[in-house]
């Protein structure tokens, strides 16, 4: 799964890895730093509307178009249920893909009650290693007032595979516009997310304080030697 995840760099840097921005969101400032990004949270992501590709707002946690209450808003979407017909997200998988920018994430391993948390990233220099986008579901929901997004899981790639039984999709840049074209199907978005970076994570052991959710300072990210 993917619970946590940080955020940080500037939109400019985020440009020019992932090659879909507009040029004026250089001019625009943030996004946020956030160094422990939560469920919950809003922030500003990658979406799609009629104007084009651009940046807005949105939720983590999603709630789809139809619902009537927010009871129940899961942060991710795994690819084995969209696989399978997607329910409930399957009008958010067809039709309203996003991207969400980061710069690195979090998984924990170990025995319940002392796991050690580990930050995975792209290869670069820290802080803001290399920018990368989660491949994401997003949903605008008129009776609830809210947009939502959930982060796509699925298997990890073998070098991350002992860290975790799930991993984020993390698409390649050459693959984006396709990944945001309405145009394309489910079964080309399911082959988009099989074109993932994941053999290129590596990762490092940080330190525990990146467990309590007010922790956001980018002292989270240092590589910490664990006994």
């Amino acid at each position: 799964m993917c619970g946590r995840f940080i955020v940080t760099g500037t939109w400019a840097e985020y440009r020019n890895s992932l090659n879909i921005l507009p040029p004026e969101v250089d001019g625009r400032n943030g996004p946020e730093p956030n160094y422990n990004t939560a469920p919950a949270t809003t922030l500003d992501i990658i979406t799609r509307t009629e104007e084009g590709i651009g940046i807005e707002p949105v939720t983590w946690g999603f709630i789809p178009f139809w619902a009537n209450d927010a009871k129940f808003k899961p942060i991710n979407a795994t690819i084995e249920k969209i696989e399978e017909g997607g329910g409930f997200f399957k009008a958010g998988f067809e039709h309203n893909r996003c991207l969400i920018p980061a710069t690195g994430y979090y998984e924990w391993k170990g025995p319940k009650g002392d796991k050690t948390p580990y930050l995975i990233y792209l290869p670069g220099e820290p802080p803001v290693f290399e920018p990368f986008a989660f491949a994401g579901v997003m949903a605008r929901n008129k009776k609830q007032g809210t947009t939502t997004f959930a982060i796509i899981t699925m298997p990890p790639t073998d070098n991350i595979a002992h860290l975790h039984n799930r991993m984020p999709a993390v698409l390649k840049p050459d693959t984006l516009e396709a990944w945001m074209d309405k145009a394309n199907g489910k079964a080309d978005a399911l082959d988009i997310l099989q074109e993932n970076r994941g053999t290129d994570l590596v990762f490092h052991p940080v330190s525990k304080e990146v467990g309590k959710v007010a922790n956001k300072g980018p002292e989270l990210i240092d590589k910490i030697e664990h006994a």
